[in-house]
């Protein structure tokens, strides 16, 4: 996949925290907690996780969508796939805060490669977050390592995101 110009690489491949790195871009940084339920992953998920029995696609997952928003705007869509044992010990008062701050500030958390991805949203889609139609939403997700456990995180950059923010790739 050909990512558009070096300014958006720059942010789709960026291995530090994304949180940190959004914050640097603006003076109100907000984390908006869309969902965080226990529930059933997709099977895309599971398979990216490593999961490949019933039994442990059962045990217990949590999935948290939260909006990562600069200055009042909506920068990120991000949704989380994390094991329930970690939620109820290393995450247990999660709440709003941003999840990069806890796993870039813990070295047993290691992070695999990224896969990139760049959709095409649906109707549906745009409207459930309140965005204008557009062409591609460009994006990543990667899989985090700790202990016995693994969890994903995937996120999108959303129209007025910073990572769009280059003379040669106007929004």
């Amino acid at each position: 996949m050909s990512i558009p110009n070096a300014h958006l690489e720059s942010w789709l491949l960026n291995t530090g925290s994304l949180t940190q790195r959004l914050q640097t871009q603006c003076e109100h940084f907000k984390v908006q907690v869309v969902s965080q339920r226990q529930e059933l992953a997709t099977p895309a998920e599971y398979l990216e996780l490593g999961v490949s029995n019933t039994s442990q696609q059962k045990e217990g997952w949590q999935v948290r969508e939260v909006i990562l928003h600069g200055d009042h705007q909506p920068w990120v869509l991000a949704r989380s796939i994390i094991p329930q044992a970690l939620c109820e010990a290393d995450f247990l008062d999660l709440g709003d805060k941003p999840l990069g701050h806890l796993i870039f500030n813990d070295d047993r958390f290691k992070r695999q490669p990224f896969q990139i991805m760049c959709i095409q949203p649906d109707e549906v889609f745009l409207r459930e977050y309140g965005l204008p139609p557009l062409t591609d939403i460009w994006g990543r997700r990667s899989v985090f390592r700790y202990q016995q456990h693994a969890m994903m995180v995937a996120e999108l950059f959303l129209p007025k995101a910073p990572a769009y923010r280059d003379s040669n790739f106007d929004r």
